[in-house]
């Protein structure tokens, strides 16, 4: 004892006495409470440190004073080992025992008996650098750790406010300045100069990074953001927010890390920042955790979290050592804990070897450190990647044989100098997933596709005493309280892909439950009802038990698999040429088999999973008349991952189309009747969706069908009764052939009559009706929703002149070798990862796949219709399509009576053979008969009243020609003078309205065009033809009629002006695909009828005799 300076321990301890009712605990993340209560823990803690470098024979030792996510009010303090690392776990029972030492005395004694038991040195010298966060009770608490720190003896190095991270890399450069390997300066800005040079070196060459908004959580973090976006200039722009560090209670006060990681949600603070398609991340209070979320394009939220960084960067650093050629030499590797999310160990496993440790940074560093390259990070965002000695030595003395290595190779090194390989840090893991998206050209929403997180939620429950909660299985079993863990198991197998586990937190007196289920709303669910049972099985009070932990025991007995709604999966694929239906359903890494068990699309919020069924149905690649013309349909119960027919069928039948569909019950039970996809005669079928309530309109929709149709349903699904609904609307179901304008008519009454069924029965729910059907030659696929605010079920189309794999693993794009479509699919989701290959088709409009591979898009227009130009169009809401995975009745077409043409002839017949009173009073005796015919078409619309205009249009005439064949009575002169003043006071409106109108009709005619063009070449040539015609024509008119009509420079100009904006709006529209020939050409037939116009009005002005 006498070794030991006993009397400055002595007196020093005395002033920072033990609070008797407070036991402490050193954790994971060494010891953290109350701020306030701490004072006698920093003492002894100093000269725990101070005996830990002695016993390191005089090497450093960090002292970090925070509390990291912790709320304000709360500190800790935690000891950091010589390279950096975490304290040795065996020292952790020590410093919880000297820490509850109850007296001065006590202490002294348990110091003595430590020193001789760890056998250490006290002669050697000691160092200590420590650092603190920006809590309010830091400076108070370091002053007391530097008491400790004198007590013993140890020279102390004040490192000031900074992150943890900082602190870990200081600790490591102290102790390996001046060897060979020696981790960089040993400063604040040694380490800020490290990250920045190396990230600067990474990026270089790439195309410029979009700047990053960083929510520093009002902590230590926000200070050494502001001072790295200095150092980085304009490689990277920080856009730092939260930065609050002297407000009191801002510290992760609804922002930071945990804030997104345990809410999943956008800080507040951020929704006036962030802008949809724009990413950002979060920090911790001490800036060793990482958060990534970004804002779509409907600016909802999506979190990217530590699983998400560990894929990325996993895989990166794999593709750099595979390049550089030291995938022999160099393996790496990826750590997890039980709360990795199940898809992101579904997607790494099958990549790269996965190991599962006990939660903490401690288990997941050790673990790491036996890869030759691990790769590890915590759901929660901390973590790192650390190179062994050994691979740090392969890769520097590597030599690189091509310029190709060579450059893997720069981008290697430069990583490792990214990195902060001592511990988890926010700001270097930063740098380190830019650069991977700089490097992959990736934005968030890519990056986020790589795999689908199993929807989960975190629940804390507070407990008495949390070391009574003792586990195994890398802490994903609990071992005691006994008899909890099977409840656990009982109510875990209620849940479709549920998996719960429970843990004492390591830092405070709560457990942790994390439950997963694939539905959002029964992995809430779960966690509750799980965090319910933990908090009654340990003696929680009933009076204070939180409202949303649900009760275990009144889980109904039903099975909550059968009330989830679900969702199907469908692929339409058309070609020029047969493809092989294994590169359509088994081999792309992304094909219809996988969309059944990892759905890309609708993430959180249903079961990505379709394992009700799967059909294929194809076509003959070449006719053969004792097979008959009908698809061939192969369907069965079993999930499609799990068939192995499927799989060889696939391998040996090619067809030149395709219908492939994977079910996920909506409505009917399961069996070989209910599996999409159906035929009769030619036509092939298939949906995805659900009508609403269907049961409420299934009567009234059978009454509409004749007995063969009626008698054709096998089945009990909403699907194959909408199939025989549009059969009904054929004109001949059993026909040898469907023109693409048949179907398409066919398939828009269909969903009209079914909105008509609906809304009869007043069901306000939305119908979701992805509706497809093929002859053989032409395709109709459909988007809808009977909803004007909610967004349809996903759906879209890729073409092209090929479809192969690209790289091995079913990587598969589609190329365009030229302007020819030999290819197009159609599928719920896509079927390649290339952004570019695909195209999301609007929701309520339909896609018509002609037999010439002509694609078309439609608008369903109908009441849920919304024009492009209402800004409602960008505003539909994904919850309700996303809830379930993922119309007025129709006009009859009445003939109008061509009244038109009969007063487009009488009138200028009227003009020459009479005179012009007489075509004035024509004209005011069709506009008395218009308004009344009006009057009572609208009060009473009989169609009577269109039969009743074909005779009196020439019953006027006659009187006309009646009264002008002798005197004509003077009123009825005054009438047609008076008429014909008003008719001249209104001309400039009535020019205005015939230019109008006549744009109109222009436009008609475009859209009529495109409608034609898909009816075959044949229209395609003679539009062509005409549309040349009327170019050469409307220019031969224009200069005829130029001379005559620029009679003066004013008139000159102005004509100049119209010829010149009719050639740039020309160009303009062909260059933005908004025109096309038919209308342009009949814009340029417009231009030169009024410049013709203009000429002719100038001679009839200058001779009074032509007029």
């Amino acid at each position: 004892m006498s070794d030991l300076p006993v009397d400055a321990i002595r007196t020093l301890s005395d002033q920072h006495p033990k609070p008797s009712h407070i036991h402490f605990q050193y954790g994971t993340a060494g010891f953290r409470t109350k701020g306030d209560t701490l004072d006698s823990v920093m003492f002894r803690v100093g000269i725990l440190a101070g005996l830990r470098s002695k016993k390191w024979d005089g090497k450093t030792i960090g002292v970090m004073v925070t509390a990291s996510h912790n709320p304000e009010p709360d500190n800790g303090v935690k000891l950091v080992d010589p390279r950096g690392e975490m304290l040795e776990t065996s020292w952790e029972a020590h410093a919880t025992a000297l820490a509850n030492a109850q007296s001065t005395d006590e202490f002294i004694a348990a110091l003595d008996t430590f020193t001789t038991t760890m056998k250490i040195d006290l002669s050697k010298p000691a160092k200590v650098v420590y650092a603190r966060d920006t809590r309010p009770s830091g400076p108070a608490l370091v002053a007391t750790l530097e008491d400790g720190i004198k007590a013993i003896g140890a020279e102390g190095r004040d490192a000031g406010v900074t992150t943890t991270p900082v602190l870990h890399y200081l600790v490591r450069a102290i102790n390996t300045k001046g060897t060979k390997e020696e981790y960089g300066d040993d400063s604040e800005e040694g380490y800020l100069r490290k990250l920045s040079t190396a990230f600067n070196k990474l990026v270089a060459g790439k195309p410029s990074i979009p700047p990053l908004v960083v929510d520093c959580a009002n902590g230590v973090g926000a200070k050494l953001a502001k001072e790295l976006a200095e150092y980085l200039g304009d490689t990277l722009q920080l856009i730092p927010v939260n930065t609050s560090t002297t407000t009191p209670g801002a510290l992760n006060n609804a922002c930071g890390a945990d804030f997104v990681k345990t809410q999943q949600t956008l800080p507040p603070s951020l929704t006036s920042v962030l802008k949809p398609g724009q990413r950002a991340c979060s920090l911790d209070g001490d800036a060793d955790r990482l958060m990534y979320y970004y804002l779509d394009d409907r600016g909802q939220f999506h979190m990217l979290d530590g699983d998400k960084i560990a894929a990325l960067s996993a895989a990166f650093i794999g593709e750099l050592t595979k390049s550089a050629g030291l995938d022999s030499q160099i393996k790496v590797g990826i750590v997890q804990t039980a709360y990795a999310n199940g898809g992101s160990t579904k997607y790494l496993s099958e990549r790269l070897p996965v190991k599962c440790v006990p939660t903490g940074v401690k288990h997941l560093h050790h673990a790491a450190e036996k890869f030759d390259v691990g790769v590890y990070f915590e759901a929660n965002g901390h973590g790192t990647v650390i190179f062994s000695p050994q691979s740090l030595e392969i890769i520097s003395a590597y030599q690189p044989s091509t310029p190709a290595q060579s450059t893997a190779l720069n981008h290697l090194i430069n990583l490792t100098e990214v990195i902060n390989q001592t511990v988890g840090d926010a700001l270097s893991d930063m740098l380190m997933v830019e650069a991977v998206l700089a490097h992959k050209s990736y934005s968030g929403e890519e990056w986020d596709s790589l795999y689908v997180d199993l929807p989960n939620r975190l629940v804390k429950v507070v407990v008495a005493d949390r070391n009574i909660f003792k586990t195994e299985d890398a802490e994903r079993r609990l071992v005691s309280p006994p008899g909890i863990q099977a409840k656990i198991d009982e109510l875990v197998r209620r849940y479709e892909g549920g998996r719960a586990f429970v843990r004492p937190s390591g830092t405070e007196d709560v457990v942790r439950v994390y439950a997963e289920a694939t539905v959002r709303t029964q992995a809430d669910e779960l966690a509750y009802r799980v965090a319910g049972l933990v908090y009654d099985e340990t003696g929680g009070h009933p009076a204070h038990r939180p409202l949303e932990f649900l009760h275990h025991h009144l889980l109904c007995a039903r099975n909550t698999q059968s009330t989830l709604t679900s969702m199907c999966r469908f692929v339409i694929y058309k070609g020029t040429s047969p493809v092989q239906l294994s590169h359509l359903l088994t081999r792309p890494c992304h094909s219809i088999i996988n969309q059944a068990f990892d759905s890309r699309l609708r993430l959180d919020h249903r079961r990505p999973i379709n394992g009700d069924g799967f059909g294929v149905g194809w076509y003959d690649s070449v006719h053969d008349e004792e097979l008959g013309s009908q698809p061939c349909i192969f369907t069965s119960v079993t999930p499609a991952w799990n068939n192995v027919n499927l799989t060889r069928l696939a391998e040996k039948i090619k067809s030149p189309l395709v219908f492939a569909h994977v079910r996920a019950t909506t409505a009917g039970t399961l069996s070989l009747d209910n599996c999409h996809p159906w035929s009769f005669g030619k036509l092939m079928w298939m949906h995805n969706g659900g009508i609403a309530e269907f049961p409420k309109i299934k009567r009234r929709l059978q009454s509409y069908l004749p007995d063969e149709l009626f008698n054709f349903v096998t089945g009990n699904t909403d699907s194959q009764w909408a199939f025989a609904l549009f059969l009904s609307k054929l004109p001949d179901p059993h026909a040898k052939t469907f023109a693409p304008h048949v179907l398409r008519k066919a398939m828009m009454e269909t969903i009209a009559h079914i909105n008509l069924m609906t809304d009869a029965e007043n069901i306000t729910e939305p119908s979701l009706m992805n509706f497809c059907v093929t002859d053989g030659e032409s395709v109709v696929a459909t988007r809808y929703i009977s909803s004007r605010h909610e967004e349809a079920a996903s759906l879209w189309f890729s073409s092209g002149t090929t479809f192969s794999e690209y790289a091995e693993g079913g990587h598969y794009k589609m190329s365009k070798a030229d302007k020819r479509e030999n290819i197009i699919m159609v599928a719920s989701e896509p079927l390649t990862f290339e952004k570019a290959d695909w195209m999301e088709i609007k929701t309520n409009h339909m896609v018509v796949i002609t037999p010439k591979m002509n694609l078309l898009q439609f608008p369903v227009v109908d009441k849920y219709y919304v024009p492009p130009s209402d800004p409602a169009a960008l505003n539909r809401g994904t919850e309700f399509a996303a809830s379930k995975g993922f119309l007025s009745a129709h006009r009859a077409v009445s003939i109008r009576p061509p009244v038109d043409l009969q007063i487009l002839i009488f009138l200028p017949l009227t003009l020459s053979t009479l005179s012009t009173p007489a075509f004035l009073l024509l004209s005011l005796l069709l506009l008395a008969h218009a308004l009344i015919h009006g009057t009572l078409v609208l009060f009473w619309g009989s169609p009577a009243l269109s039969v009743m205009q074909v005779p009196m249009h020439p019953f006027l005439l006659l009187v006309c020609f009646n009264v002008f064949s002798e005197k004509v009575h003077p009123l009825l002169m005054t009438a047609a003078y008076w008429w014909g003043k008003i008719l001249h006071w209104s001309s400039p409106g009535f020019i205005v309205m015939e230019g109008l109108s006549s744009l109109l009709i222009v436009q008609k005619l475009g859209q009529v065009g495109k409608e034609l063009v898909s009816e075959g070449e044949g229209y395609q040539f003679g539009l062509l033809v005409a549309a040349a015609a009327a170019y050469v024509t409307s220019a031969w008119w224009i200069v005829l009629g130029y001379p005559a009509a620029a009679t003066s420079p004013l008139s000159s100009t102005l004509l100049g002006v119209a010829l010149t904006t009719l050639i740039f709006l020309t160009l303009i529209g062909f260059f933005l695909r908004r025109t096309n020939v038919i209308e342009s050409s009949g814009l340029a037939l417009f231009v030169a009828y009024n410049v013709w116009q203009c000429g002719f009005d100038q001679q009839s002005y200058v001779d009074p005799a032509s007029s």
